[in-house]
């Protein structure tokens, strides 16, 4: 499922930047099953099972193939959140059709302040990793987020209604759900900021209740007492048929901020 070539220019760095113990034990390692340019595009297919994607991961998250529910995994279990919001443990032999996954590598706390909504968060862990890191807009950043929040906006999506029906037509519609105050787990990643349609640009967290009865896709979240986890990805390989890229413009024409980040609007 790893690219060898990129499995070897990140042994190289890891190699070059470890001064201090195991190279294993300093970093972490993120993969992803298809482009989000094809996602975005309409792409709904199986990449993969879910088994082969989240695995042995430490946290991932993705969507369902025929796009039937948001995707969050955590420590060897995962769940899809369809249109009623209620999650659905996840068997490994069903098929994705898009998936972030983490593994292995040390981790590393960062202080996330209370009050600190999305943008808060994102800043706390771009402040980290400008403290830590030689090119802290380079990296991927494997994220978990435990405790209590307020205001959180949680979204997922149902199966599109038509044939060729691209994902922002489906967000459109997306059903969402609003708490107050929820206990949970966010977990997800933060992408560079620039993308060509490999990858979603910015944090992007998916979310499961302590009680396991709501999650989805994070809108909006502000902390309140929370615990944070990082692991640091170099080189971030992504799973994609042979001969299939992104097609021209699906990465560029996409607003990311408008379908992935937080909304305004009522929930």
């Amino acid at each position: 499922m790893h690219d060898a070539v990129l499995g070897h220019l990140r042994q190289t760095l890891h190699d070059r930047l470890a001064g201090h113990g195991s190279v294993k034990d300093r970093h972490g390692e993120v993969d992803q099953s298809r482009t989000a340019g094809r996602l975005f595009a309409g792409d709904y297919s199986t990449s993969m099972t879910a088994g082969d994607e989240f695995g042995g991961s430490r946290l991932g998250l993705g969507v369902m193939h025929d796009l039937d529910g948001e995707v969050v995994s955590l420590r060897g279990r995962t769940w899809r959140v369809p249109a009623d919001g209620v999650p659905r443990e996840v068997d490994p032999t069903e098929g994705i059709a898009f998936g972030v996954a983490a593994r292995g590598g040390r981790e590393h706390s960062v202080a996330v302040p209370a009050g600190s909504d999305m943008e808060g968060i994102r800043a706390a862990i771009d402040s980290y990793l400008q403290a830590t890191h030689e090119d802290p807009h380079e990296v991927v950043c494997a994220v978990e987020i435990e405790g209590d929040f307020v205001d959180v906006l949680l979204r997922t999506v149902a199966p599109p209604t038509r044939d060729h029906e691209s994902l922002a037509e489906v967000i459109d519609d997306e059903t969402r759900f609003h708490f107050p105050t929820w206990r949970g787990t966010l977990v997800g990643f933060r992408f560079p900021d620039d993308s060509d349609g490999q990858t979603i640009p910015g944090l992007h967290l998916h979310g499961i209740g302590q009680d396991e009865r709501t999650g989805g896709h994070v809108r909006d979240v502000t902390a309140r007492q929370v615990v944070a986890r990082i692991w640091v990805d170099e080189f971030h390989p992504v799973s994609e048929a042979p001969g299939v890229g992104v097609s021209a413009g699906s990465g560029a024409a996409v607003d990311f901020q408008r379908l992935e980040g937080p909304t305004a609007d009522d929930a």
